[in-house]
């Protein structure tokens, strides 16, 4: 007889998904994980004072939803006996959206009704024409009401720009919410019981370096930096008398990009987090205001340190470099500048 001790029902995010725990009378257990149709474990296990506990379950199952972002997951569990006894099965099913953050939460259904793909929590800062995205799950209509500056609000429609299944990706980009005769001040995109509220930097600053990054949902984000951008390349140089002619056989360049993010709130710098700990991070470019992915990147260093002095706001540095061998990149739709088209044009 299996008695279901701990054991999975509903939907998980991955990151929190947790152990199951089971007693047997008989003398081994066959437990078989399956994520949609793939296998991710097929053995025998043993009890232990009639108890048999699958840890660390969300470490098996997350590398897997990570490539799908939500998954089926069905665990089969078959006792067997050392007689002729006929052996007995019990099934869990679950499904699993990936997250690698820990939000200490149970019911992730509900959170997933609330929320949208993102640690960003407040109010996000952005300026006229610039790319925003939001994701979420679900199949709720998202719709947008602006804020202007003479107190009026106008209600929009959002266009969903990609749809997989139940993940839906919006066009959140101050751009489309602007109105003739009307400053744009703020405007909040909802989908169902999810609200992000988006304000205008009317300083609009130039941003170097704009970057694409995975975040702890396996989707997109943006993040413009507006404080100071240097680069600064390296050659290692491997020389030799070739011919009684010394001459440099090898030359290797290591081209390093240091990024200053500007002066943040801190709901940003709390969110910046998930730039540092992305592992797919890619260059995005602008060209005639259209945005294009270029390189990826690597982020070799960061410091997002901060205090909470009352006379302190986070800034945040970090250093990045290509993650390609050949750092001798020329992006000929550039027009010449040094670091990239976000810039001003007094920099040509």
């Amino acid at each position: 007889m299996i008695t279901i001790l701990s054991g999975l029902s509903g939907t998980y995010l991955s990151a929190t998904l947790p152990d199951i725990s089971f007693a047997i009378a008989g003398y081994r257990a066959h437990l078989e994980i399956k994520a949609d149709d793939d296998v991710l474990f097929d053995d025998y296990l043993f009890p232990f004072g009639g108890k048999i506990t699958f840890s660390d379950l969300a470490e098996l199952v997350q590398p897997y939803v990570q490539r799908r972002l939500l998954a089926g997951l069905a665990i089969t569990i078959t006792e067997e006996f050392n007689n002729d006894e006929a052996a007995e099965t019990a099934t869990l099913d679950a499904t699993v959206v990936y997250c690698a953050a820990d939000f200490g939460i149970s019911n992730a259904e509900s959170f997933l009704e609330d929320h949208y793909l993102s640690i960003f929590d407040g109010d996000r800062v952005t300026a006229m024409g610039r790319l925003e995205y939001l994701h979420y799950i679900g199949g709720d209509t998202p719709t947008a009401t602006a804020e202007y500056s003479d107190g009026s609000t106008m209600s929009f429609s959002v266009d969903v720009v990609s749809s997989n299944g139940n993940f839906k990706t919006v066009d959140a980009s101050p751009g489309q919410f602007a109105t003739e005769g009307k400053v744009l001040c703020a405007y909040t995109i909802e989908a169902g019981a999810r609200a992000q509220r988006f304000v205008i930097d009317f300083n609009r600053p130039d941003c170097a370096p704009i970057l694409l990054f995975e975040n702890s949902f396996g989707c997109d984000e943006l993040v413009y930096c507006t404080g100071t951008h240097t680069v600064s390349p390296e050659f290692n140089r491997e020389s030799a008398y070739i011919n009684k002619v010394k001459k440099n056989y090898k030359i290797e360049e290591n081209r390093e990009f240091k990024a200053d993010t500007g002066v943040l709130t801190f709901p940003a710098a709390n969110w910046l987090d998930d730039l540092f700990r992305s592992k797919n991070v890619r260059i995005v470019n602008f060209y005639n205001s259209e945005p294009v992915v270029g390189k990826e990147v690597i982020i070799t260093e960061s410091k997002s340190e901060y205090t909470n002095d009352i006379d302190s706001l986070p800034r945040f540095t970090f250093t990045y470099t290509y993650a390609q061998r050949n750092h001798n990149v020329v992006d000929l739709r550039r027009g010449g500048r040094i670091f990239d088209n976000t810039f001003d044009f007094t920099f040509n």
